[in-house]
């Protein structure tokens, strides 16, 4: 059986996950947000009548 960790130590490995998770959503929101933007910027050049 495991040993039961310190609660600072257990505090520390939650709040390492919840960092990674972060930055983790931000850059995934980064990409889709550029994604959607350069297709906007394609389907504007394709059809005329569609202004960003």
């Amino acid at each position: 059986m495991l040993e039961s960790v310190p609660p600072l130590v257990e505090t520390a490995i939650y709040g390492y996950f919840l960092l990674v998770a972060a930055i983790g959503c931000y850059l995934h929101g980064r990409l889709w947000i550029s994604a959607r933007s350069r297709n906007r910027d394609e389907l504007a050049d394709e059809t005329p009548g569609i202004e960003s």
